[in-house]
């Protein structure tokens, strides 16, 4: 007779061939056609457990067929919210419930216009769009600083787009509206000639006629286009053209404008002879009053507290506003009269040098509060927004969007905004796709509204429900066989980094974004019980560039199965983006694959037990044993009990002693961790079998005859199985 054992390896040691010959029957193959054609096309859980088919199907896939008839038992279980650990899937202590309802979603995934993920990365470029002004402004002052210079005449400023644009905004002229050549006419208008062309704007009331006198005045033009000086502007008027473009451009006080204005402020100070020399320059006086929180101080005031003597008690200074105004009062070297003291400069170095300290720590206060006041109305507007028409309608949502994405506040209409808000950033003729705007693409993939205008169901290489699951069964996965000792520590770490996966997964798009972000993929590779260490990145790019459809495929020739299912949990197309395509309605494409799976495994199994009854415990017991995480699992399962106890040579009646005891007593026997080894595992299963056929009939009949002298003998394989318990 053939071993036991040996029965067990022809099917084992090539389990990916067994299962393909299994699949081939043509029954089986029948029935797996049919789930995997119909399970896509239910759409609710009345119609799952009335399609027998599809529902005994599954049943069976997750070892639950003796429960098949128990319809409304195994409703609640699949009506279970498997987020609330109360739910009734998981107050259940046989884990394979839990299983079965994660494998469908009859629950309806939540809609989100905004998912907290997009939400942060809405608001991470909306700060960056913000931060890179000032890198913008200084690119820009920059070049129109070098370049003013060596204009020598009007037409070479107007037909600079680039320099002429900077002046306009500088003094808020649109250029967009106004021609060459009206330009020109106001710029070499004489200002002091009322009959001038920038004169007579402003005599007749003509719009924006103060801001072109302005203009005009900025520049040093005669009246043919021709310099009348060395330069088109004096250093003054250069100075006073970029602050202002500073003051128009920058939403927020930039870093730059606060260089600008400590090097106008250094440069201005040592040429100060007076108090109200300082006060009497804007730039300055703000200067001052920023850096020592003076807020809406008037100059009066000022010129009181700095030219009060700091060493009176009664002074100004110290009745008015204590020790903090004799302590500006000492930041300045002006006598009572308000000069400067003789033989000093306003400020000494060290002066100067509190002043620019000040400064630069208060500069950016008051718009640090409107920035952060603008962003807390936006959470809460978007937190109470139902579709895409609350968001264009509102205006701090609208001008979140305008800054963040760079466009003008009249550069898209309504209509076309909302075309973008509704596009499908999967689908290349969605709207935003085909404008070719990448402003307007990233726009669409950080909302989720339908066609309608309604809030939708985020598109994420996981879903809520496959990530929240795979998040748990990580953290399971790491503490396994811990003691009490390491597993605190271990669950701690675990789910930090279960946590990590959950945050990052959703902003991921691509394959390549996945595969760039070990710390994410480990998760869900440690989720499926393998070990991220054995994974080399070169792999992970094989079996993600596999196709799933081709039996040939790198991660379909695979010998352990959980690859390809794991590849097919993500929501990427055969590109690796994003993709709707692969979204199930009650069962997602990794679900649908795993049942598959798992159903095939049942059926050979099933089908050796036909004939040994041994060899499908042990095939069960080496697919089912690595994932006891203690001695009390193994005891509520009858089938692995059933294996230890033929090992170890227990009798049934084993299993009628106390449950803790027989805890103990497995304990000292088996080191559970052993079966994560597949080494250790393989010599544990050749113990049983071996075992099991020294309890058999034959074998025993055969050793009776061998001591009686009979002719009996012992099969090759089993004295082989024997003889590796050896080793």
């Amino acid at each position: 007779m053939v071993s036991t054992y040996m029965s067990y390896n022809l099917v084992n040691r090539d389990i990916k061939g067994s299962i393909n010959r299994t699949a081939s029957d043509p029954v089986v193959a029948r029935q797996t056609e049919y789930f995997k054609e119909n399970i896509g096309k239910v759409t609710n859980l009345e119609e799952f457990l009335d399609d027998y088919q599809l529902y005994s199907y599954a049943m069976k896939a997750h070892g639950l067929e003796e429960m098949t008839y128990a319809k409304a038992f195994m409703k609640k279980v699949l009506e279970s919210d498997l987020s609330d650990e109360a739910s009734f899937a998981n107050q259940l202590t046989d884990e394979r419930y839990r299983n079965f309802a994660a494998s469908f979603q009859f629950s309806a995934e939540k809609t989100d216009l905004q998912t907290d993920s997009q939400q942060a990365i809405l608001l991470e470029r909306y700060e960056a769009s913000l931060t890179a002004q000032s890198d913008t402004l200084e690119a820009e002052a920059f070049y129109y600083e070098a370049v003013i210079d060596n204009i020598t005449s009007v037409s070479g400023l107007v037909n600079n787009s680039r320099l002429m644009t900077f002046a306009l905004d500088a003094y808020g002229i649109d250029g967009n509206v106004y021609t060459k050549d009206h330009l020109t006419k106001v710029i070499t208008s004489d200002t002091s000639d009322p009959n001038s062309y920038v004169n007579q704007l402003v005599a007749n009331g003509a719009a924006n006629a103060s801001k072109f006198l302005k203009l005009a005045e900025a520049f040093d033009f005669n009246a043919d286009g021709s310099l009348s000086g060395a330069t088109a502007q004096t250093a003054a008027q250069k100075e006073a053209t970029v602050s202002l473009y500073v003051d128009e451009e920058q939403i927020y006080v930039t870093d730059y404008y606060r260089q600008r204005e400590r090097a106008y402020y250094e440069q201005k100070i040592a040429t100060i002879t007076s108090v109200d020399e300082l006060t009497a320059d804007t730039r300055l006086f703000n200067y001052v009053k920023t850096a020592f929180e003076l807020g809406s101080m008037g100059a009066s005031t000022f010129k009181q507290i700095v030219t009060s003597d700091t060493s009176d008690p009664n002074s100004y200074a110290a009745t008015n506003g204590g020790d903090a105004w004799v302590a500006i009062a000492g930041k300045f070297n002006f006598a009572s009269d308000g000069t400067v003291e003789s033989g000093m400069t306003a400020q000494g170095s060290t002066q100067l040098a509190s002043t620019n300290s000040g400064f630069a720590t208060f500069y950016d206060d008051a718009d640090e509060e409107r920035k952060e006041a603008l962003t807390e109305l936006f959470k809460t507007n978007i937190s109470e927004a139902e579709n895409v028409d609350d968001i264009l309608t509102d205006t701090t949502m609208r001008l979140v969007l305008q800054r963040t994405f760079g466009f003008e506040a009249n550069e898209f209409s309504v209509r076309e905004l909302r075309q973008a808000l509704t596009s499908d950033f999967t689908d290349p003729n969605s709207f935003a796709n085909k404008s070719k705007d990448t402003r307007l693409i990233e726009m669409s993939k950080l909302f989720n509204f339908d066609g309608e205008g309604n809030a939708a169901v985020p598109l994420s290489p996981h879903n809520t429900l496959t990530a929240t699951m795979i998040a748990k069964q990580y953290v399971i996965n790491e503490v396994r066989f811990l003691d009490d000792n390491e597993r605190t520590a271990a669950r701690e770490a675990a789910t930090k980094k279960a946590e990590v996966y959950q945050e990052r997964i959703q902003s991921i798009d691509t394959v390549k974004e996945l595969l760039a972000d070990r710390d994410v993929i480990d998760v869900v590779i440690g989720a499926y019980g393998l070990d991220p260490e054995d994974v080399t990145d070169d792999f992970l790019k094989q079996v993600f560039a596999s196709d799933l459809s081709d039996p040939k495929s790198f991660v379909n020739q695979q010998p352990d199965s959980r690859w390809a299912e794991l590849v097919a949990s993500f929501n990427f197309d055969a590109n690796g983006n994003l993709t709707r395509e692969t979204i199930g309605t009650v069962q997602q494409r990794g679900e649908t694959l795993e049942t598959v799976n798992k159903y095939l495994r049942q059926t050979l199994e099933e089908t050796e037990g036909a004939s040994n009854e041994a060899v499908r415990l042990a095939l069960y017991f080496e697919r089912t044993a690595p994932n006891i995480t203690d001695a009390y699992g193994l005891i509520a399962d009858d089938a692995l009990m059933a294996v230890f106890r033929t090992t170890f040579g227990f009798s049934d009646e084993f299993s009628n002693m106390d449950v803790d005891q027989q805890a103990r007593i497995i304990n000292d026997n088996l080191d559970l961790a052993d079966l994560q080894d597949p080494t250790k595992l393989e010599r544990f299963l050749q113990r049983y079998t071996a075992m099991y056929d020294t309890e058999n009939a034959s074998f025993s009949n055969s050793a009776v005859s061998i001591l009686s002298g009979g002719s009996g003998s012992i099969s090759a394989d089993l004295l082989f199985s024997l003889a590796q318990l050896k080793a």
